[in-house]
């Protein structure tokens, strides 16, 4: 990689990520004191769900797994550069769901009072991340986009992130962020965004081909 595909490499790794944090943290927002409606995606039972704080390690391995995505691909721009316009095409079509098909967790407990050190972080991190842009969980979009983009590339990490996307699926029901659905939705939206994006993609170059 020479140092000008180096650049910019660093230089969308940190617009994925600002518009990650930036536009989830407002739609967040905007659905917190503005929406007039929201919808409840629990399954029978799912209320019984004791919320274990523990997993709120678990949920934020998302920043994880979007560092590894920046760090794996190390020697191949042409493929970074594929993996962050899947990043920005799966992020954009979460955003739109989120406005038009709101979902909101409606059973998170309040931690305000915990005493042990977990609760409290758990506590203070969602003071930042309200339960809102639940359908479908881009937690659990982006390790399972990442196993998808590293599945031809990279199989031993794609089997990593395939684990990692287990794990945070876990990890959002029991920190009650999302419902159970909501984890589902995310795979099946990703699985069908990946595919429509690769099928743009070839179509796109077909007809560069032709011209």
């Amino acid at each position: 990689m020479t140092s000008h595909e180096l650049w910019k490499k660093r230089f969308w790794f940190l617009v994925s990520v600002a518009y990650f944090v930036f536009g989830y943290m407002g739609c967040n927002y905007w659905l917190e004191n503005y929406a007039h409606y929201y919808y409840i995606m629990d399954l029978p039972g799912e209320r019984s769900i004791p919320m274990l704080p523990i997993f709120i390690f678990g949920y934020l391995l998302i920043y994880a797994c979007l560092i590894l995505l920046y760090i794996i691909f190390d020697d191949d721009y042409a493929y970074f550069r594929f993996t962050v316009g899947a990043f920005l095409w799966v992020t954009t079509i979460h955003y739109i769901i989120f406005f038009l098909y709101p979902v909101r967790m409606v059973y998170r407990p309040d931690l305000v009072g915990a005493t042990d050190w977990v609760s409290r972080l758990a506590a203070w991190y969602f003071t930042l991340d309200y339960p809102n842009n639940c359908f479908p969980s881009l937690h659990v979009a982006y390790p399972y986009l990442g196993t998808l983009l590293l599945w031809p590339y990279k199989r031993k990490w794609a089997y990593a992130f395939a684990v990692m996307t287990i794990i945070i699926a876990t990890s959002v029901v029991l920190v009650k962020q999302h419902y159970i659905l909501d984890a589902v939705g995310a795979v099946v939206v990703t699985s069908l965004a990946f595919w429509a994006y690769k099928r743009l993609l070839s179509e796109s170059v077909t007809d560069t081909h032709a011209n």
